[in-house]
């Protein structure tokens, strides 16, 4: 933990300003101690890491994940390439430097479930102060192991529903793929946009809904899958992750000869992989990964215990009440990306 990020944190319980104690310092990096409140709550510093939600108790899910996956997840330059390349997609950026560009004019950024951070050191090379936050803490020192080096990061473990800020702090908040875990997306949207600055902007991507028969099977599943011990779901995932990839094995291809609107059929040549993956069920395999992230992607589905599919008009009035206009709005198989930015108040 960089000592400058204290100006920036306010205890989630009370939002007084926080005391730094019993500090241990190792190349300028605070690696021990603890954060105090005004009302006495404190904050342990774990090998670098701030925590700010431990008693939010252990998520098996996440942390069977990460204890199994280890730090270095998404990392890898293959997989690092595949996955920013998804990111600049979805919310519209040409290229890395396109990114850059929209982000140097941004003050401060905050990267909601960052998991290894792959999407943090991509921020970072806007040279704008970022903050990355997880819930889980391994996903935060996984975060920290490869980025607390970096002189514009800051790694947290914190809730989302209970930020350690105050309100309107980010100009941009990046919040990819983890809202539809949460208790409730629609009220830790609105968590979230309280601490975005007038003028910032939020991108959102979260799970669509699917087609008729895949959502039967999702629901089917998930109720026997979210019941199972992590390891039990993880040996049910290799099933499915290998049934994925020799479909994928396949290189085939099916003629739809028209479309089938009950069931969300669409007409016309599908892969096989691909049509059985968004029609039938979730069987997830992708060459770019080897063969644990493919399981760990489809677990990542089936385990959760929350897992919300949401409409694409669901995602856009979310962001119309809260006074954020829609700048881009990408609507794919798999989810619905949205970047919006919040209207600056009529003094």
């Amino acid at each position: 933990m960089k000592l400058t990020v204290i100006q920036w944190l306010r205890s989630p319980f009370d939002g007084s300003s926080l005391l730094l104690k019993d500090a241990v310092e190792t190349n300028g990096e605070i690696v021990s101690g603890r954060l105090s409140d005004a009302s006495g709550h404190q904050f342990r510093i774990v090998a670098g890491v701030p925590l700010f939600a431990e008693d939010a108790g252990a998520n098996e899910t996440f942390s069977f994940k990460w204890k199994l996956i280890g730090s270095s997840y998404g990392h890898e330059e293959k997989t690092r390439f595949t996955r920013q390349n998804w990111y600049l997609e979805r919310f519209g950026f040409n290229s890395p430097s396109q990114l850059s560009d929209f982000l140097r004019e941004k003050k401060m950024i905050l990267d909601v479930g960052t998991g290894s951070g792959v999407d943090a050191a991509m921020f970072s090379e806007s040279g704008t102060t970022v903050i990355a936050i997880d819930l889980s803490q391994d996903a935060a020192l996984a975060t920290y192991h490869h980025l607390g080096d970096l002189p514009n990061v800051h790694v947290l473990q914190a809730d989302l529903n209970r930020l350690p800020f105050r309100l309107a702090t980010f100009d941009y908040i990046s919040c990819d793929q983890v809202l539809h875990h949460t208790p409730n997306t629609e009220q830790s949207f609105s968590t979230l946009v309280k601490y975005l600055r007038e003028g910032g902007h939020l991108a959102l991507y979260v799970y669509k809904r699917k087609s008729p028969i895949r959502e039967f099977t999702d629901d089917y599943l998930r109720n026997y899958t979210t019941k199972m011990t992590a390891e039990e779901c993880y040996e049910f995932c290799r099933g499915v992750t290998l049934l994925g990839k020799a479909l994928s094995g396949l290189k085939a291809e099916v003629f739809i000869p028209q479309d089938i609107p009950l069931l969300e059929i669409k007409s016309g040549r599908q892969d096989v992989q691909r049509f059985f993956y968004w029609n039938v069920m979730k069987c997830f395999w992708n060459d770019d990964y080897d063969f644990t992230t493919n399981v760990v992607i489809n677990f990542d589905w089936y385990h959760p215990k929350y897992a919300w599919r949401h409409t694409p008009q669901e995602v856009c009035d979310w962001y119309k009440k809260r006074g954020l206009e829609i700048e881009r709005l990408n609507i794919v198989e798999s989810g619905i990306a949205v970047l919006g930015k919040l209207s600056i108040k009529e003094s």
